[in-house]
């Protein structure tokens, strides 16, 4: 088995993969300067930053990107991340594109600027999403490393933003960060085989959570197998709200409650070599 490095060897296959053009800066955003034109950098379909608008992109609350989902309309994607940042047009436009500021988490404030665009079907509906870079979107959704063990290294993914609420439909975010975990385990492993595991919170029948995990867990393998890990390679199973890792007081699910039991709500993936 080569070693799996966990977050690190994520970020180093991302930049193997291609990451260009991300710049971590500090400070704020500029007033809009709407005097620009509608340039496209070669090969790529994105404008090109120097005819945006706002002099270093606009900073967007993480929640309204990942709440995008595909059928949305031109007005209910506007609600969420606003009107698009350079000139699209009025009639028929099938493409929006965007610059975002996306905090890093680390100390300090810094923030990288992203592009992101947004495309829709012939009957402007939103069809499909796409990021300039891929160290944006690995900001929205992180892989956390939750242990090395004998068996494989497991990689934990929050549920509550691979999945919409109480589905096991995956968001498209959800997708992106799923993709990463495949780039990774190929990367990392010559034969790579998975145990998925979901998880819910205590809220609802044990029934019930153990079916959505279960559910959950299925739809992760499911996609998965669609980016090159063999189906009969990864085990699934679904343990409802065992194994919490937060405990919350509180018997009703308030808003409070159920922002603090969000750990528990967890997919956690075991890679691991396949011996053949």
């Amino acid at each position: 088995m080569k070693n799996l490095s966990s977050k690190s060897v994520l970020k180093a296959a991302l930049w193997a993969a291609g990451i260009a053009g991300v710049a971590i800066v500090a400070g704020c955003t500029s007033p809009p300067n709407n005097d620009r034109t509608d340039i496209r950098e070669a090969g790529d379909g994105f404008p090109a930053l120097d005819s945006n608008w706002y002099d270093g992109g606009r900073f967007v609350e993480p929640n309204s990107i990942l709440r995008i989902r595909e059928g949305q309309s031109k007005d209910q994607v506007r609600q969420l991340i606003g009107n698009p940042h350079f000139s699209e047009g009025f009639f028929g436009v099938r493409e929006w594109n965007y610059v975002f500021n996306l905090y890093t988490g680390e100390a300090g404030g810094d923030y990288i600027t992203c592009q992101y665009q947004v495309a829709f079907d012939d009957d402007m509906a939103l069809e499909s999403t796409r990021w300039r870079d891929a160290q944006c979107p690995e900001l929205l959704v992180p892989v956390e490393d939750k242990v090395e063990k004998k068996e494989g290294d497991t990689l934990v993914l929050s549920g509550d933003v691979l999945f919409d609420f109480d589905s096991d439909e995956l968001t498209l975010e959800g997708r992106r960060a799923l993709e990463r975990v495949a780039q990774s385990a190929h990367h990392d492993f010559e034969a790579p085989g998975m145990t998925i595991v979901g998880y819910t919170d205590r809220f609802g029948s044990a029934a019930y959570n153990l079916e959505l995990s279960q559910s959950r867990a299925d739809t992760v393998a499911d996609y998965l197998s669609t980016q090159g890990i063999s189906r009969d390679d990864i085990r699934t199973s679904g343990r409802g709200a065992a194994d919490p890792v937060v405990e919350c007081p509180g018997a009703v699910a308030t808003q409070s409650v159920t922002d603090c039991l969000r750990p528990n709500r967890r997919v956690e993936i075991t890679i691991r070599e396949l011996m053949h």
